[in-house]
């Protein structure tokens, strides 16, 4: 595959793991690492994941919690071949653990690493 930049999906939750989701794939499309793709539009849009296929990568989908709605809502939309990375698998606790920048780069350097 040709040196295609990854395409990030985040839940965006409403709670502190999804705030991280979101951080964190802004983060990385901010340090040019990645695309960041609108979960939203894989849910209504058919097409959308056809048409995106000459200029992604790779997808990196963040899910803030257990529930991988991200990752269910990038599977219904065909798109089986994912890293999928869950905010909780951090030592973060929905509703109680603050968003901090540490933890935002960790989970960065994390994505980092393992996409490689």
């Amino acid at each position: 595959m040709e040196n295609k930049k990854p395409g990030i999906i985040a839940c965006s939750g409403a709670s502190n793991t999804g705030a991280y989701s979101d951080l964190v794939a802004r983060k990385l499309m901010s340090m040019g690492k990645a695309k960041m793709l609108c979960l939203a539009r894989f849910s209504v849009d058919d097409k959308f994941a056809e048409e995106l296929k000459s200029e992604i990568g790779r997808y990196i989908v963040l899910d803030g919690c257990p529930i991988n709605c991200a990752e269910i809502i990038m599977k219904k939309a065909g798109i089986d071949d994912l890293i999928h990375i869950n905010t909780t698998d951090f030592d973060i606790i929905k509703a109680k653990t603050p968003v901090t920048e540490e933890k935002v780069n960790e989970i960065v350097e994390h994505i980092l690493e393992t996409s490689r």
